[in-house]
Formats: C-alpha cells, sequence, structure tokens
C-alpha cells in the first residue's frame, strides 16, 4: 500500500514544529535518552527531538537517537520522516561532515526496522508502516551518507522491495521506480536478484525494464541469462506442480474440490499466461543481449505438440507471436532467413507470419525482396492470399524504396478479375508518399495507366502528396468509369475509379487548406 503523501497542512504543522528549536536549544537544559522516548508521545516533543538532532552541543549517541525517533515514533499529527528531511538538510548545510557522521550511526537501526515486523502484525495488510518510514528515511538520507554507508542503504532498499516487489513496489512515500532511479547502477544491479518465475507478470517486467535503463553492461548481461533461466523455469515440470499446488490451495480456501487433472490443465493455462505476459515482455527489455535474442529465436521457431488440444495450441502459438514481438528492434541480416522462412510458411498462422514480416522489415535488408515476389504476384481471391499480398507488398515498397516502385506495380496481378480492396491499395500509396524522394513522376505516368488499380494506387498517391497543381490532373479521372474490383468498393459507394478520383481531390483539397490555414504554403505533407 501507499502512503498518503502529507497534506498542506499536516507540512504546516510540520515545519512549525521544526521552530521551537531555536529556544529549545538555547534553554540550556539538560537531555537524555529518556526524554527522546517520552517526547516521542507529546504534542511539542517532535520539534525537541528535531532541536537535539541539530545541536552539535549534544552527544553523537543522543542525537542519533533523536534522529532515529523521528521515524520510530507513530504520530498523525506529524510527518516524522518529513521533519528528519528537513533537518538534515539544515545540518548538512552547517556541517556536512557532521551529517555524514549521524547517518552512519543510524544505518544499522534502520536497516533493523526495514526488516522486522511487529509481533501481531498482520502482513496480509501489507508491509508495516514502521518498515516504510523506514525505507523512506533511509532513502533521503542517501544524500548525506558516506560511500560506504550510502552502499549499505541502497542494498537494504532494495533487497527491502526484492522481499516482494509486486506488493511494494508503491509503498511508501517513494515508488521502487523513483527510488532505483535515483540511486542508478548500484540499485539496478541489486534488482536482478529480485527477478524470480513466481513473481506476478508485471513485476518482472517492471524489474526488466528498470534495468535496461539503469543497469550497467554487466548488470544487464545477468539479467538477461537470469531472464533465459526463468523463461525456461516456467517450462518445467516443477513450475507447472508449484502453479498446480498453488490452484489447489486457492481452491481449498473456497471450499472447492477439483479433480487432479481439472488442476493440472488449469495450471497449463495459467503458466501460458506467466510466459506470454510476464517473461516474454520482461525479454523485450533485454532483447539487445545474444543470449535473449537467441532464445527468443528459438521459441518463435517451435511449433506446439502433435494432438494438443485446440485452446493449448493456440496459446502457445501466442507465445511464438509474443516472441517476435519482444525482437522488435533487435534483428540483423544474420537473421533474415529464419524470420523470412516464419512469414512465408504456410504452415504458420497469420499472427506468427504478420509479426515474423514486421521483423523483416525492421532488418532492413533489400536482400528479402526476391523471396517476396511470389506473395506480390498473388493473383487468386482468397482472403488469406490478399492479405499477405497487401503485406508483402508494403513491405517491398518499403524495403525497395522509391526505386522499386516501377517494377512493384508491373508485378501486380493484372487479371481482369483480380480483386484489389481499398485498404491494400490505400497502403501501397502510403508506402509511396513516404519515400525519399518522392516517386511523384512514376505516379503521374500511373495516373495515365491502363489498369484500374495502378490508377487507384497513384489517385491515393496525391490525395497524400499532391499539390494545387496536381488538382487539375485528378480532376481528368473524375469521368473514369473503370470498375473497382473488391467486395468492400460498393460498401464506401467508390464503385468506380471516378468515383476515387472525387474522393482524392477533396481529401486533397481539405489537406492544402488546412496547410493555408496554418501560415501558408504547403502543407507538410506535401512537401519533399
Amino acid at each position: 500500500m501507499r502512503r498518503v503523501a502529507p497534506t498542506s497542512a499536516l507540512r504546516r504543522l510540520t515545519a512549525a514544529c521544526l521552530l521551537v528549536l531555536t529556544a529549545f536549544s538555547l534553554s540550556g537544559c539538560k537531555v537524555t535518552g529518556e526524554d527522546i522516548e517520552y517526547w516521542k508521545r507529546t504534542v511539542k516533543g517532535p520539534g525537541k527531538i528535531a532541536a537535539v538532532l541539530l545541536a552539535p552541543r549534544y552527544p553523537q549517541e543522543l542525537r542519533t537517537q533523536a534522529a532515529l525517533a523521528l521515524v520510530e515514533m507513530e504520530r498523525r499529527d506529524v510527518e516524522g520522516t518529513e521533519m528528519l528531511r528537513e533537518a538534515f538538510a539544515r545540518l548538512r548545510a552547517a556541517d556536512a561532515n557532521d551529517a555524514q557522521t549521524i547517518v552512519q550511526s543510524m544505518a544499522p537501526r534502520l536497516i533493523e526496522m526495514m526488516t522486522t515486523t511487529p509481533s501481531g502484525y498482520d502482513e496480509e495488510m501489507g508491509p508495516p508502516p514502521s518498515q516504510l518510514r523506514a525505507k523512506d528515511a533511509a532513502y533521503s538520507l542517501v544524500e548525506h551518507a558516506s560511500p560506504e554507508t550510502r552502499q549499505q542503504l541502497t542494498e537494504a532498499i532494495v533487497s527491502w522491495y526484492s522481499v516482494d516487489f509486486a506488493n511494494r513496489s508503491l509503498a511508501g512515500d517513494y515508488s521502487a521506480a523513483e527510488i532505483v532511479r535515483a540511486l542508478g547502477a548500484p540499485a539496478a544491479e541489486q534488482l536482478v536478484q529480485a527477478m524470480n518465475a513466481q513473481q506476478p507478470q508485471a513485476a518482472l517486467v517492471k524489474l526488466a525494464e528498470l534495468i535496461s535503463q539503469l543497469g550497467n553492461d554487466e548488470t544487464k548481461q545477468r539479467a538477461a541469462e537470469r531472464l533465459v533461466e526463468i523463461e525456461r523455469e516456467m517450462e518445467s515440470s516443477e513450475f507447472l506442480d508449484w502453479l498446480t499446488g498453488r490452484i489447489r490451495e486457492q481452491l481449498a480456501a473456497q471450499g472447492r474440490e477439483q479433480s487432479d487433472d481439472y488442476l493440472r490443465a488449469v495450471a497449463t493455462f495459467n503458466r501460458e499466461n506467466f510466459i506470454n505476459d510476464g517473461a516474454l515482455p520482461a525479454m523485450k527489455h533485454l532483447a539487445s543481449a545474444d543470449v535473449v535474442r537467441n532464445r527468443l529465436l528459438e521459441i518463435a521457431q517451435s511449433r506446439p505438440a502433435e494432438g494438443l488440444v485446440a485452446s493449448l495450441a493456440e496459446s502457445f502459438q501466442l507465445r511464438r507471436q509474443k516472441a517476435l514481438q519482444a525482437l522488435e528492434g533487435n534483428v540483423a541480416s544474420s537473421h533474415l532467413n529464419v524470420l523470412l522462412g516464419l512469414a512465408l510458411d504456410a504452415n504458420n498462422p497469420v499472427n506468427v507470419r504478420d509479426y515474423a514480416f514486421d521483423r523483416v522489415g525492421d532488418i532492413g535488408d533489400q536482400a528479402a525482396i526476391p523471396r517476396l515476389w511470389p506473395l506480390v504476384e498473388f493473383a487468386e481471391n482468397e482472403t488469406l492470399g490478399k492479405r499477405l499480398r497487401w503485406r508483402a507488398g508494403e513491405l517491398v515498397l518499403a524495403l525497395g524504396g522509391s526505386g522499386i516502385v516501377g517494377e512493384f506495380l508491373g508485378r501486380l496481378p493484372s487479371d481482369g478479375n483480380v480483386q484489389y480492396e481499398p485498404e491494400e491499395l490505400a497502403g501501397y500509396a502510403t508506402r509511396m508518399s513516404q519515400m525519399t524522394p518522392t516517386p511523384t513522376e512514376a505516379m503521374s505516368r500511373q495516373l495515365r495507366a491502363s489498369n484500374w488499380y495502378q490508377r487507384v494506387i497513384a489517385l491515393r498517391f496525391f490525395e497524400r502528396r499532391g499539390t494545387q497543381e496536381d488538382v487539375a490532373r485528378l480532376r481528368r479521372l473524375v469521368r473514369d468509369n473503370a470498375a473497382c474490383v473488391g467486395p468492400s468498393w460498393a460498401g464506401r459507394e467508390l464503385q468506380t475509379v471516378g468515383k476515387v478520383a472525387e474522393n482524392a481531390i477533396g481529401v486533397l483539397e481539405s489537406r492544402l487548406q488546412q496547410g493555408s490555414n496554418n501560415g501558408g504554403g504547403e502543407s507538410p505533407s506535401a512537401m519533399e
């Protein structure tokens, strides 16, 4: 549970308590440890305790006791940890060495408080308030500590989160992410130890993210190796046994009993969630490491076992998809053949093929183009085949650039009965409009092409990249009665090339008008 930040009124009261320190520190009264313990419970006590902490004339042992008392006291009217932060800011300004010495003396007790659960406390309610105060206080004192003490406190704080990262990451005045980012690489190194197969999926992903952002190369490598170990552990029979036992306990607590076969089946489905929503998204953050990248490629190439029930087979295919998603931005030309093999294999499900195509696109290697032409040339009107033609076509254009446009248009099937959906042709036009240099001259020629789909691609291209001078050229096609062949055209009332021309002119003129209203000149999308 996360503690509510002090209200403005509470902060003012805390500050007011500190104001009494001046008068008190000049009073000359002898102060003992018993006084500090008593003041923890009185109205003006916190201010007096802070005064002792700030007064150099008191023994270090007593000042340390006073500093710890601000953390130990359980008050609703003042924030002891806030008073501690403010007091140490003043102390450091006056004598940084003095502050460092007191922090060194405080560290053992703060660490003890972080690891101690008060007798009778119900841990189902979250971390005890005393632990939260100690953790927050330790973090606030790190900046005042010597290098050795800073390391001790850092280890203790991160270890505290590591015990139960999922339930503790947002607890206290500071979240785990805030603290780890502030403490940097030393804290990230310790987070590797916090990763385990049995923690909630979101916690594992967050740990990997923090390590990838803050860890040094050695830490990232250790985390990458650990993640692969965790993923393999999740696939083991021992992990399945653990999940089965956990589900059995949960059902027993509800007064329900189920057969071993049922429990095993539920556990198997749950394991897929641990892998697909935990291990694999976590591996995405460290996929630049060879050990992770190789494991993800291995998973992507695996196939579900023969005879697996349909629902589990589907989940297994999702695992392959998640592995390919996790590889985003971390593949190279050396992986091209593997990824093309996945993308072009008709035995693979569409979701796996789609993300394999994405990774081929990430590589950006024109060596992929020859193997994509057969899909571009697909001439049947079968739904999946048309979708794959569109997918491969956009990829060819993205890889080949403006130099491939002519060959691409020539390879599209030209049989009069071939269907092209509006989205497919618009997709090709969009890719062409994003090219540098823009193939404007080549697309101008397509406005006069013999095939209706080439003229539509050209219209959609100029809709995106045309200027005012192009409007007149598009108007010449308004009377073009060539039919647009495909199931979706009629539903959009774009049954002919002429209707597409009218639509494209409207979009182009609207874009040019918006560009004029935004300061004149051409719309940014119309510029090279």
